[in-house]
């Protein structure tokens, strides 16, 4: 593990009950601790995480994941994170049938915040929302 002085952790939770598959990750700044590989898959019930980080406070992070659903569709999965400013992220969820995908920012005050994304069946997703 690459010795950052700050980082952004993606976490990616399937808690759905379709598989995803990983076409690429890319970054804008900074370095992945482990890259996310393509055509690697991440199961019904698995949680992911990847680290985008730097050996310098002066140098911005940010990058994309895209994830493929077997049932179809995609998830970009997106974060940012310039020198001096605050980190922040985004999930967009096109043509993704019977899924329902949600996100969070985490610890956005340390030098080690976490993008959180979870994705859930449709009917999971919207017990948890009603909920809130």
């Amino acid at each position: 593990m690459t010795n950052f002085v700050r980082s952004i952790t993606i976490s990616i939770q399937d808690a759905s009950g379709t598989t995803l598959t990983v076409n690429y990750g890319t970054l804008t700044g900074g370095t992945f601790d482990s890259a996310p590989v393509p055509g690697t898959t991440i199961q019904p019930g698995k949680v992911v995480s990847y680290v985008n980080g730097t050996t310098s406070i002066f140098t911005s992070l940010g990058g994309s994941i895209l994830l493929t659903p077997a049932s179809g569709g995609s998830i970009s999965v997106n974060w940012n994170w310039p020198s001096g400013s605050s980190a922040s992220g985004s999930v967009t969820a096109q043509s993704v049938n019977g899924l329902g995908v949600s996100y969070q920012m985490l610890n956005t005050q340390t030098n080690f915040p976490t993008l959180q994304v979870m994705i859930t069946n449709a009917a999971s997703f919207q017990a948890i929302t009603e909920h809130i």
